[in-house]
C-alpha cells in the first residue's frame, strides 16, 4: 500500500454519507517491509524536516476523523 492509495481509501470512506463512521478504525496489516516504508513516510509527511525517525510496531493516524492504524503482519501465527 502507498500513501496515496491510503489517501484515495479514507476519502472515499469519509466523502460517503452511507458509511457510519463513528468510532471507526481502519486496520492494516503490512509486512515488516512495508510497515516501516509507511511509518517513515508517514513520520516525515506529519514532522519537520529535522525530526529524528523512530519505527514503532504500530502507527496511527487520524485523517479526516478517521483512524487508521498499521500493524506488523504476525509471520509466525
Amino acid at each position: 500500500m502507498k500513501y496515496e492509495e491510503l489517501i484515495e481509501t479514507v476519502s472515499e470512506i469519509i466523502n460517503n454519507d452511507k458509511i457510519k463512521k463513528d468510532n471507526m478504525v481502519l486496520v492494516y496489516e503490512l509486512d515488516e517491509t512495508m510497515h516501516k516504508k509507511m511509518d517513515e513516510h508517514l513520520f516525515y509527511k506529519s514532522n519537520p524536516a529535522d525530526a529524528v525517525f523512530e519505527h514503532k510496531d504500530v502507527v496511527e493516524v487520524i485523517i479526516g476523523g478517521l483512524t487508521v492504524r498499521f500493524i506488523k503482519k504476525d509471520l509466525e501465527g
